[in-house]
């Protein structure tokens, strides 16, 4: 069997024809590495497929996944996102996570021991309460910045409350500043958030330093 191009490679990934690329792959493991012209490899491709829009028999795209992982498909491999200002990174988990909306596809992926850290803000974004527990069971860093903003500070701002209260559940610090020295707590306040999660915030800020 020849080799496929990098197209037939990424168009494999994208359509999860799981059994194509096995056989690909089994000749060729490098093409696990393979980056498309946007930076990202097969497997950030083949995360961020919506279930919903896939006529693939690959369920979630759970079998095209792990075979690009059992070739060495690098998991925290990170796609450039230029617009990025902070510590998030595009890595397959946030493909999954964002793009795919996958659950089932992100609980894989966390078994493989994907960094969870940089997915939260996509889960607040959509105040999606499933993705977000998934995620904190994983045990992400929960005060990473991107923009200036920790995930419960965009929680906040944002209004998203299921994602908010399970942040806090989850010990995420509201006393961390954005980059006009605000912290969650000022912004719940600005946000007219819920009086009884502004004083629970509340509770939980830490002194500030002089």
């Amino acid at each position: 069997m020849s080799l496929p191009s990098k197209t037939s490679l990424f168009a494999a990934a994208k359509s999860w024809d799981a059994g194509l690329l096995a056989q690909w792959l089994a000749q060729a493991p490098q093409w696990a590495h393979a980056v498309d012209s946007k930076g990202r490899t097969a497997l950030q491709v083949a995360c961020g497929v919506s279930p919903q829009s896939s006529q693939s028999a690959d369920t979630n795209g759970l079998e095209t996944a792990a075979t690009l992982l059992a070739a060495g498909a690098v998991l925290e491999a990170e796609a450039p996102m230029g617009e990025c200002n902070g510590d998030f990174r595009a890595t397959a988990l946030w493909f999954a996570v964002a793009r795919g909306e996958n659950l089932p596809l992100v609980e894989l992926l966390l078994s493989h021991g994907a960094n969870a850290s940089y997915s939260l803000w996509a889960a607040v974004w959509r105040d999606d309460e499933a993705m977000c527990r998934a995620l904190l069971q994983a045990r992400p860093l929960l005060n990473l910045r991107e923009h200036g903003e920790t995930p419960v500070f965009y929680a906040a701002r944002l209004g998203r409350l299921k994602t908010l209260e399970l942040l806090l559940d989850a010990g995420a610090d509201v006393s961390v500043a954005d980059f006009k020295g605000r912290d969650a707590v000022d912004i719940a306040v600005a946000r007219r958030l819920p009086q009884a999660l502004i004083y629970r915030m509340q509770q939980l800020r830490q002194p500030r330093l002089a």
